[in-house]
């Protein structure tokens, strides 16, 4: 089964969430992981589709041989981050020429959902929009199907799962958990603050790490309702 390393913002800004990583702490990490025998190197994914996927993380992978999957929020392409709780500026996201010309390099184009909603709060209506609509919107971008998708938060239920498979969804990812029948994998979501000692732990399955990831991750219900604030605010 393959392992995925989850990576989001690459970028020297100054920043308040801990998902941000710095251009020369990734390269570290991705010299490190291009040195591993390919069978089981780790695929590389971006949540949210931040520009500096593109400006930043593009030419360290490419010098090293290496591409990514990349899930992108298919309303915020070519936008700034309203979405999210901004302290210090807010970020750019990914533009459709160069979700193109990741997709045409050989990237992994995925969903992150139409507008980064925790799945499990919505409707059935809202299920389908933010599933189908996000799906279409990259096909029609990229050319090429989308059947894989990286849940917002980590958070998902059996009926978001049902929803996914009938949109035409063949697998997904969360931050928080795998699920039973394996349609869902875990991701391990690599942190401001991680080494390289923390990245061969998420790679070896070490339990401290498994532990310390689940207790981070657990901030996430934190960050929903951030989120759903931050939504108030501007509508």
């Amino acid at each position: 089964m393959s392992v995925f390393l989850s990576y989001h913002k690459i970028t020297s800004r100054i920043d308040f969430g801990i998902c941000t990583r710095k251009p020369n702490d990734f390269e570290q990490d991705v010299a490190y992981i291009a040195s591993l025998p390919k069978l089981i190197q780790p695929t590389i994914t971006f949540d949210d589709g931040y520009i500096d996927t593109y400006t930043e993380a593009f030419p360290i992978l490419s010098k090293y041989g290496l591409k990514a999957t990349l899930f992108v929020i298919s309303d915020m392409i070519g936008k700034s981050n309203s979405w999210d709780a901004n302290f210090f500026g807010s970020f750019k996201h990914i533009t459709q020429s160069q979700l193109r010309e990741l997709s045409d390099y050989g990237w992994v184009i995925g969903s992150h959902t139409k507008s980064h909603r925790s799945l499990k709060r919505l409707s059935p209506n809202q299920l389908q929009e933010e599933l189908c609509s996000s799906k279409h919107c990259l096909e029609n971008i990229t050319g090429k199907p989308v059947d894989f998708i990286s849940f917002p938060f980590g958070r998902y239920s059996p009926q978001v799962i049902e929803f996914c498979k009938g949109a035409g969804y063949k697998r997904a990812l969360s931050i928080a958990q795998e699920s039973p029948d394996g349609f869902v994998q875990r991701s391990l979501a690599v942190y401001r603050f991680d080494s390289i000692k923390q990245i061969k732990a998420k790679l070896s399955n070490q339990q401290f790490e498994m532990l310390r990831l689940r207790a981070i991750n657990s901030f996430s219900n934190l960050t929903v309702v951030m989120h759903q604030l931050t939504t108030y605010s501007t509508s």
